[in-house]
């Protein structure tokens, strides 16, 4: 297999989003453990600063846009992995308050105004998961006649290449308090 081409999708399993009800009560325990498998900090002083850091990366998302809030599940629930995804990133303003960075690269939200961020269980990376679960959130923003869709990143994190083949092709690199973020867009 080319190593810059995507992997075949796992068609064992299927993308549903919060809102549309398929969800089994145990999927916001997998999205929970999916999220701190995959994020930075590990280790919290206290369960509240534990709960409050997984909040101010999922809560706009569950609360205010669910039918944005992309799961991928097999046929028997489990769930490994999800996209939370904002059609309006300027008007998101819980956002601002709870993402430091979050307005660096507002310039740009006019003609990428969704945003998204998305996690895999280790367990289930590299199995073209992540790229279904992109493609159906992409869908959604250009069915909904949406210009453009960003992320933003560590320029150096290994995630850039996965939204290169994705078709982010737009990339904008600045500078917030020691480290270099990425803006990477994709035109609809």
């Amino acid at each position: 297999m080319n190593g810059n081409a995507p992997p075949a999708p796992d068609a064992e399993f299927t993308i549903t989003t919060l809102a549309a009800g398929a969800v089994k009560p145990d999927s916001w325990h997998a999205v929970e453990e999916i999220f701190f498998l995959s994020a930075a900090p590990r280790d919290f002083a206290t369960p509240n600063e534990r709960r409050e850091f997984l909040d101010r990366w999922t809560g706009y998302y569950l609360e205010c846009e669910p039918e944005n809030f992309f799961l991928a599940a097999n046929a028997g629930g489990r769930i490994a992995g999800y996209l939370t995804g904002c059609v309006d990133s300027r008007g998101a303003a819980r956002l601002y308050r709870d993402i430091p960075y979050f307005d660096l690269f507002e310039d740009y939200f006019a003609a990428y105004p969704a945003h998204f961020h998305i996690n895999c269980h280790p367990r289930f990376r590299n199995r073209g998961i992540g790229t279904r679960l992109v493609e159906a959130y992409l869908e959604r923003c250009a069915r909904d006649g949406l210009p453009g869709v960003h992320v933003i990143t560590a320029a150096a994190a290994r995630n850039v290449a996965f939204y290169r083949r994705c078709g982010f092709d737009v990339s904008v690199t600045r500078r917030w308090r020691g480290e270099d973020l990425m803006f990477l867009g994709a035109r609809l």
